[in-house]
Order: C-alpha cells, then sequence, then structure tokens
C-alpha cells in the first residue's frame, strides 16, 4: 500500500490533535482540582458523589433546623428563669409579710412590689422570639396572656397547648416550645391542686394588705408548688438544649466524614495530576518536534 503525503499529515495531524487533547484535560485536572468533571470520566464515581452530596446536603439542612430550634429554646430558656426568679421573689416578699409585727405602710410597699412582679411575669408570659410569641402553642401572632379586668383571675390565657416539633436529625424530632398554660397552670393545667400563679400572686397581695399573716402562711404552699413546675419547666428545656448540642455535634462529625469521602471520590491527587501534566506537555512538544521534522523531510522528498 502506497503512503501518500495527505496520508502521512492526517496521521501526523490527528496523533496531534490527540495529544493536545490529552494535555488540555490535564490542565483542566490540574487547574479544577477535580478528578470528575463530567459523568463519563467516572460513572461509578459520578454516582457515588452524587449521593454523598445529597448526604451532606441533607445534614446541612438538619443544622439550620437546629440552630432555629436552639434559638428558640434559649429564648424559652432565658423567658423561664425570668419567671422562676420573680417566683422566688414572691416567696420572700411572703415570708416577709407573715410577720405579724409588720406595719400597714410595709404590708402596702409589698402589695405594690408584687402587682410589679404580676406585670413583669405577664410581659415574660408574652416573651417574642423572630416576631412569635414563644408561650402561646400555635397560635404564636396571638399574645398569650391578657389580663382579665378582674381580681380572681387577674390573667387569662389565649393561646393553645400545643406543641410543635422538628426533625433535627434522620433519628430524631425535637418539640421547639412549652405552652403558657403549663407554665403558669392556667386552670390547673400543671398542678390541678394549685391555682395558676397569677391568682396565687393576686391572693397573697389581698391577704397582704389585710394583715392576714396565717392565710400568708397557707399561701406558700400554692406558692412553692408554681415554683416547683416553673423549675421542672426549665429544667427539661436546659435537657432539651442539651441534647441538642449533642446531636449538632454529631451531625457535623458526620458532615466531615462525607465530605472526606466526596472529596477522595472526585478530588485529584495534585502530585500525580502535577506529574501527569509535566509528562502530558512532554509528550505534545515532542510529538510537535517530531511531526515538523517528518513534514519537513517529507516536503523535501516530495519535491525532489
Amino acid at each position: 500500500m502506497r503512503i501518500t503525503f495527505n496520508m502521512m499529515t492526517g496521521r501526523i495531524l490527528d496523533d496531534l490533535m490527540s495529544s493536545s487533547e490529552r494535555l488540555m484535560a490535564a490542565q483542566k485536572k490540574a487547574a479544577s482540582g477535580k478528578r470528575i468533571s463530567s459523568p463519563s470520566d467516572d460513572v461509578s464515581g459520578t454516582g457515588r458523589a452524587l449521593n454523598l452530596r445529597s448526604t451532606i446536603s441533607e445534614i446541612e439542612q438538619y443544622l439550620r433546623n437546629g440552630n432555629i430550634v436552639k434559638s428558640e429554646l434559649a429564648a424559652a430558656h432565658g423567658a423561664l428563669d425570668s419567671i422562676v426568679s420573680a417566683i422566688r421573689h414572691v416567696r420572700d416578699l411572703a415570708l416577709q409579710a407573715a410577720n405579724s409585727t409588720m406595719t400597714p405602710e410595709a404590708r402596702l410597699g409589698i402589695a405594690a412590689e408584687l402587682d410589679q412582679i404580676l406585670i413583669t411575669l405577664a410581659a415574660d408570659g408574652n416573651t417574642q422570639h423572630a416576631g412569635k410569641y414563644i408561650f402561646a402553642g400555635t397560635k404564636t401572632n396571638t399574645p398569650p396572656i391578657a389580663a382579665t379586668g378582674v381580681p380572681i383571675p387577674p390573667y387569662s390565657y389565649d393561646g393553645n397547648n400545643m406543641e410543635t416539633t422538628i426533625q433535627v436529625a434522620p433519628w430524631t424530632s425535637m418539640c421547639t416550645n412549652v405552652t403558657g398554660d403549663v407554665v403558669f397552670n392556667m386552670g390547673g393545667a400543671a398542678v390541678p391542686t394549685a391555682p395558676d400563679l397569677f391568682s396565687t400572686i393576686q391572693a397573697l397581695k389581698e391577704e397582704v394588705v389585710a394583715g392576714d399573716t396565717q392565710a400568708i402562711s397557707n399561701r406558700l404552699t400554692d406558692i412553692d408548688a408554681n415554683l416547683s413546675n416553673v423549675a421542672a419547666i426549665r429544667s427539661q428545656v436546659g435537657a432539651w438544649l442539651n441534647r441538642l448540642e449533642a446531636t449538632t455535634e454529631a451531625l457535623l462529625d458526620s458532615k466531615l466524614i462525607m465530605a472526606d469521602l466526596l472529596s477522595k471520590t472526585e478530588d485529584i491527587d495534585f502530585a500525580e495530576a502535577l506529574v501527569e501534566l509535566r509528562t502530558r506537555e512532554n509528550i505534545y512538544q515532542a510529538a510537535i518536534a517530531t511531526s515538523s521534522r517528518i513534514l519537513q523531510l517529507s516536503l523535501a522528498d516530495y519535491l525532489e
């Protein structure tokens, strides 16, 4: 078979194009840092990478959910701290007022202080976070604690008793709220044997003004029942926050593992990539030099 000049130049150009394409592929790998730039580079690796990316995306969503829960529970915990402190102060005032030697003026001072505590507790009950009332159940746009305009009960609960939950990990969901009816024992929701916290303080105020030391002493039972209830709820919220923290740490560890597997699946070994790039460059330069030499000789032969 006779090898023509056109056939020879065509073959040389094909070889140069192939060498150039391999050089460009090596340059792309080194520049992007990725071993897989299209599914055809590694079909099974592409499938693995897609699954890993999906898993990482799910973990990131769970972490965002966890941040939402954490902020809401932290707001509730802060409000519960304030409520516990207020009830303890009410108890201290009750112990002071149980002294039969206290003057009427001093009793009026304690009564005025109890009035202010009632206002503070109502404000705590209407605590908002991100524009939502955190103790209102699912009626987050409605202030849950409302003044009644009568001595007993001085405040009513306008929320509901619905709890909200959110998925914070593949293996668990968490409650994001506590409801005000339980916190303040409205209608005996938490302690059926004791009146709600607002009614307890209002009754104490009237007993203080009347100087009824026996009734004040008896009222301590109701105060302690409400204090124990709110303290228990605060502890529960604290436990939820601790559990959420542990869940977040587990998710972050899992995300690091998935990210490492993804890197091993689709990222290049830079040392190998640089060696391959240098090799492809040398091959391409050699191919150009060889082709140039062959074409020169062939053309000279052709002219002869």
